[in-house]
C-alpha cells in the first residue's frame, strides 16, 4: 500500500501549459484588434461630427441672414430677398440662389470649411446616394413646398439649384451625407 505522503508521481506540474499559452496570446491579439477598431470608428465618428458642423454653420448662416435679407440695408446683396419679383431666373444673377451661392463663398467664413473625408471645400449635391462614394461629406440642401391642406405630406422637396428664385420667405431643409451616403438631416429652417 502506497503511503499518503508518496505523490510525486501522480503530481503534474503547476502553472500554465502551452494551450493555456496560445489562449492568452489569442486574448491579447483579441483586445489588440478591438481597440485599433475602436481608435479608427472614433476617427471616422469624428468626420462625421465635423460634416455635421459644417452643416450647423450654413443653417446658422443662413437663418440669421434669412431674419434680415427682406430688409433695405441687408449686408448680403446678392442673397436679398423680395427684389425681383416674376423675374426671369438665370443662375448669377440677383435674386437667384446661384448669386447667393456665389456671395457666400467668397465673402463669408463658410468658404472656409473642409470636408473631413476628401479634406476638399463640401459642396452641393442633389441627393445622397449609399452606391456613390464620392458624396461623404457634401451638403444637401433642399426647397421645402407646402402641400395643400389636408395632403398626407406637408412639404414637397426639391432641390435647391443655382436658378431658383430666393424672392419670397423659404423653408429649407439641410442634410449632410455620412460616411456610407446616407443623409442626416441637420435642420429645417426659414431663409
Amino acid at each position: 500500500m502506497a503511503s499518503s505522503t508518496d505523490h510525486s508521481s501522480d503530481q503534474q506540474q503547476l502553472g500554465p501549459n502551452t494551450a493555456d499559452k496560445i489562449f492568452l496570446a489569442f486574448l491579447v491579439l483579441i483586445v489588440i484588434a478591438v481597440t485599433w477598431l475602436g481608435v479608427v470608428n472614433y476617427k471616422e465618428a469624428l468626420k462625421t461630427e465635423t460634416a455635421k458642423s459644417n452643416g450647423e454653420a450654413w443653417v446658422a448662416w443662413l437663418t440669421e441672414t434669412g431674419t434680415t435679407r427682406f430688409e433695405a440695408n441687408t449686408q448680403h446683396p446678392a442673397c436679398k430677398g423680395g427684389t425681383k419679383p416674376g423675374a426671369d431666373a438665370k443662375a448669377g444673377t440677383a435674386g437667384t440662389w446661384g448669386a447667393c451661392l456665389a456671395h457666400i463663398m467668397e465673402t463669408t467664413d463658410l468658404k472656409e470649411q473642409i470636408n473631413p473625408f476628401f479634406n476638399v471645400a463640401p459642396h452641393f449635391v442633389p441627393a445622397c446616394v449609399p452606391s456613390d462614394r464620392t458624396l461623404m461629406g457634401a451638403i444637401l440642401l433642399e426647397d421645402l413646398m407646402p402641400t395643400p391642406p389636408g395632403s398626407a405630406t406637408p412639404f414637397v422637396a426639391s432641390q435647391l439649384i443655382e436658378a431658383d428664385p430666393i424672392d419670397y420667405k423659404m423653408q429649407l431643409r439641410l442634410s449632410v451625407c455620412d460616411k456610407g451616403g446616407y443623409a442626416i438631416k441637420v435642420a429645417e429652417f426659414e431663409f
